[in-house]
């Protein structure tokens, strides 16, 4: 006998690393890094901020795509090649091919709304303001946005369908034999990628397929649907689950004492053109990364694991609404930051209102307009569907003593 149940630690995991990146696209107008290039940068600027931002940057998006490739593994095991295929093509494919026009559209409208009436405009957008009122001003590039993730996605996907046919070889299988060996040394495989891009590491938005993304995210990716096959890896590594975080907190804690102190928009044409130096401290900075990503991503991982495995109608609702909420939230949160820049309130009370605001204008609109729509079911599939793409088939315990 067999029934279906939901790896839940995964859904809440998910939810949450989708649902940092509203505070940590917030922070950022309060980032002394970024404060030249930022559209939304306020005049208050504080270190500290930088200092939490970044660390949320470090293991947000690889703990997701780990998320990911955990998920499309199960599917696999469900459905079959073809399951994957189509599954993805609805739930990720579609999304992006409907929503990234919209989104663009956003982007401009509140863009120019702010143009035309922000008093107080960040460097950034005076910036965007001159080349407005330029007719000879080149469009700025068109790129993935915030959208970035479902796109390389959709690679990934791809390239696991090839592997999935091609490939035979059980690699978890010796990587799950010697787990001290794994925490030691697998942070090295990423550190090719992250070396041949400055840091802080950039979204990988452009439309023409990043290859560094695929060597650092994509590893993240892969290592996820390693987990699905050898599940026992993950109560291995769990001995080790304290020394990650600590040894991942204490290499970001390096990183980030090596950052530059602030970027400037020559600084960014500059690196969209070129790869940095590789010398011995942009190999330190890729290492540095490598270990507080991936250390800081399973330990965190694993604590989901211990903590947060259960379900509850409140946090069910919070992981369905996040895919939703986190497609829309860009714009919203600019909007609201681009009204903020002409008040006077303090840093953390601003910080607060956007990052806060644009949560709750994204929970609203998925309660009213989004959950039992066809949008909703486009991105989470129907209510009360038993095979949805987060259940698992479990086999009943056996009474029998074999």
């Amino acid at each position: 006998m067999s029934r279906h149940t939901r790896v839940h630690y995964m859904d809440n995991l998910r939810a949450f690393a989708m649902l940092l990146g509203i505070f940590f696209h917030a922070a950022l107008a309060y980032s002394p890094l970024l404060g030249d290039i930022w559209l939304t940068a306020d005049p208050q600027q504080s270190k500290v901020v930088d200092l939490l931002a970044y660390f949320s940057h470090i293991f947000r998006m690889p703990l997701f795509f780990i998320i990911a490739g955990f998920f499309a593994a199960m599917m696999v095991q469900k459905r079959g090649i073809g399951g994957l295929i189509k599954n993805r093509l609805l739930r990720i494919g579609l999304p992006f091919a409907l929503f990234f026009p919209l989104i663009i559209i956003s982007f401009m409208v509140v863009i120019g709304w702010a143009i035309e009436h922000v008093q107080q405009p960040s460097p950034m957008l005076g910036f965007a303001k001159m080349m407005s009122q330029s007719p000879d001003a080149p469009a700025p590039p068109l790129t993935t946005t915030h959208l970035w993730f479902l796109y390389n996605l959709m690679f990934f996907y791809a390239l696991a369908v090839i592997a999935v046919k091609w490939i035979k070889l059980d690699w978890m299988k010796t990587l799950s034999a010697f787990p001290f060996v794994f925490v030691l040394l697998a942070p090295l495989m990423l550190i090719p990628a992250l070396s041949t891009q400055y840091s802080p590491t950039p979204a990988p938005e452009q439309f023409m397929p990043q290859l560094w993304s695929f060597g650092f995210y994509g590893l993240f990716f892969t290592l996820g649907w390693g987990l699905f096959s050898r599940p026992d890896f993950l109560d291995k590594l769990n001995p080790y689950s304290t020394i990650m975080l600590i040894s991942g907190t204490f290499a970001y804690g390096v990183f980030y004492s090596l950052l530059p102190t602030e970027v400037n928009f020559q600084d960014v044409m500059i690196q969209a053109s070129q790869t940095p130096e590789l010398n011995a401290k942009q190999l330190l900075l890729a290492g540095l990364q490598a270990y507080a990503g991936l250390h800081v991503s399973l330990g965190l991982l694993l604590l989901g694991r211990r903590f947060f495995n259960r379900q509850s109608s409140a946090m069910r609702l919070i992981a369905d609404s996040s895919y939703w909420i986190y497609i829309i939230h860009l714009p919203v949160l600019w909007a609201i930051q681009f009204l903020l820049l002409d008040t006077q309130w303090g840093l953390i009370t601003e910080f607060l209102i956007s990052s806060l605001g644009t949560l709750l204008i994204g929970m609203l609109s998925y309660l009213l307009i989004v959950r039992w729509t066809p949008i909703g079911w486009l991105l989470n599939g129907r209510k009360g569907r038993q095979n949805n793409e987060d259940a698992i088939e479990v086999k009943e315990p056996s009474t029998s003593l074999d």
